[in-house]
């Protein structure tokens, strides 16, 4: 008898915290839906899977797209499973997080906008030094995600309301 079976209580789960891909499998993915998941989120971070080795080798897009397909298949819809998506890496283009974003959607789960935070003594920390436009040693401030500190192309408030009304759209 399986522990779902034993339990009788009506719970409601939300991960706000991105569930590593990997790990989603037809029978985790049935489990998390029939213990009562409402809201998932998936840390893809970057649909540029070409260049993931660059920063980091977490996912393949075999291993997103098979993680979309058993959520959908488990029963999960568009609107409870969603993609974290990072903008501001170290070099990353505007184009880049549009091609993530449009991935994303083709799979037909919701892209969620995060913005990278450069972190010292990180793996990611010399790249972030090397690319950032601001002194990020000298001050703290400058590695506060709401500047994309890291990102290729200038900061702008425009930036980042395009970027989210077409994760919106």
């Amino acid at each position: 008898m399986g522990l779902l079976t034993l339990v009788s209580i009506s719970v409601r789960f939300h991960t706000p915290n991105a569930v590593h891909i990997q790990c989603i499998s037809d029978q985790t993915a049935d489990l998390m839906y029939k213990a009562g998941f409402k809201t998932l989120r998936l840390g893809l971070e970057t649909a540029a899977f070409q260049k993931r080795k660059d920063f980091d080798k977490k996912v393949t897009k075999d291993e997103f797209m098979r993680a979309v397909a058993c959520l959908k298949n488990a029963g999960f819809n568009k609107d409870q499973v969603g993609a974290y998506l990072l903008a501001g890496l170290p070099g990353q283009r505007i184009s880049s997080i549009e091609d993530s974003i449009k991935t994303v959607k083709q799979n037909n789960i919701t892209p969620v906008i995060a913005y990278y935070s450069p972190i010292p003594h990180t793996a990611m920390w010399k790249k972030a030094l090397a690319s950032s436009r601001y002194e990020l040693e000298s001050d703290p401030v400058f590695t506060n995600n709401s500047i994309l500190p890291c990102q290729h192309e200038p900061f702008s408030w425009e930036t980042i309301s395009y970027l989210k009304n077409l994760a919106a759209s």
